[in-house]
């Protein structure tokens, strides 16, 4: 009788590890991913990419990143600075925010203040006058590395999104970090995919409906007789059926009105992104780690992810035995004759 081939496993295990679980930590852990940017493109000084501001609205979830732009390399000198000085005048407004972590704006034309609208479009005037009639484009043109240095040109990018936290039932993120032969797992605190903003359209938007009003103002309420008109449709419904739109109205509110808080960015080759790296992903004292225990066992693991057994028919079909189960009823039938 010939000897049984030889059976070859097709996926082989080549590793084994002990898995450690960190304990909880007091900062918070955030995974951000870049959809937009390929992996050899890193957030770094030698890439020209190094962050130049990273922040947060803890309470909202939003989360903003600032990226330099090269001014000097295939870059619109002449948007860059329609752009730019629309974001300065906004932030003169006073609007830190746009977009969803801005409430979309909703509310912001009466948060601006006429004064304050009077007071940065006088400032503006005053800082033109000695350009006489000149397009003031056309002046930080001239003098474009002075207008970058000045803050009238859009010489950064931003990246951003909303904080994805883990929920009941649903998937929990980790971070792996190895160690020799130990695997060192640190929970997520939550998963933001940063992708680029276009704060700069917001801007423009909102200098041009500071600039149309400014022009009726100084016209006169006798000239706007034939001028459109936006008008608000607004319905009420009974019985409280207009509840998602006024919490809907709150949230965006309490988005815009939720100040940002600024963080400190570290490379991930810094010697405090190292030194952080070392000190949180690893559990420190690995032998005197306590053994994770299973809460389930393996015929309960399977019961609990399955599929739920439905009979159209309505009746209840009986599970089937477990293995400790099987083995009880062949001990009390004993051995065939």
């Amino acid at each position: 009788m010939p000897p049984p081939a030889e059976v070859i496993d097709d996926d082989p295990v080549v590793g084994e590890y002990d898995v450690y679980l960190t304990p909880e930590v007091e900062e918070q852990v955030y995974l951000l991913q870049y959809p937009h940017r390929a992996r050899d493109q890193a957030l770094s000084y030698q890439n020209h990419a190094e962050p130049m501001e990273l922040r947060i609205k803890p309470a909202s979830g939003f989360m903003e990143l600032d990226l330099p732009i090269h001014v000097h390399h295939n870059f619109d000198k002449t948007k860059g600075i329609k752009w730019g000085e629309a974001m300065r005048k906004s932030k003169d407004d006073g609007i830190t925010a746009f977009g969803m972590a801005g409430g979309f704006g909703g509310s912001r034309g009466t948060m601006v203040s006429g004064q304050n609208v009077k007071s940065r479009t006088a400032t503006a005037d005053h800082n033109a006058g000695d350009e006489s009639d000149e397009d003031p484009i056309d002046a930080l043109l001239v003098r474009f590395d002075d207008a970058n240095d000045k803050g009238h040109v859009l010489n950064k990018q931003t990246l951003g999104g909303q904080v994805l936290k883990d929920e009941k039932g649903k998937p929990m993120y980790m971070l792996g970090a190895f160690r020799g032969g130990e695997l060192h797992l640190t929970k997520v605190t939550g998963v933001v995919q940063m992708r680029p903003q276009f704060h700069h359209l917001d801007a423009v938007t909102h200098t041009e409906n500071v600039s149309r009003r400014k022009d009726r103002e100084q016209q006169g309420d006798g000239l706007r007789v034939n001028e459109p008109k936006s008008v608000n449709m607004t319905m009420k419904v009974a019985d409280g059926g207009d509840m998602e739109g006024v919490l809907l109205r709150q949230s965006l509110q309490s988005h815009y009105a939720e100040p940002w808080t600024r963080l400190r960015y570290h490379a991930d080759t810094s010697a405090e992104a190292y030194g952080t790296y070392y000190e949180k992903l690893f559990v420190q004292d690995p032998p005197s780690a306590p053994i994770l225990k299973s809460s389930v066992n393996n015929e309960e693991y399977l019961e609990a992810i399955s599929a739920p057994r439905n009979d159209p028919s309505g009746r209840v079909k009986k599970k089937p035995l477990t293995e400790k189960q099987m083995r009880v009823l062949e001990e009390n039938e004993g051995p065939e004759a």
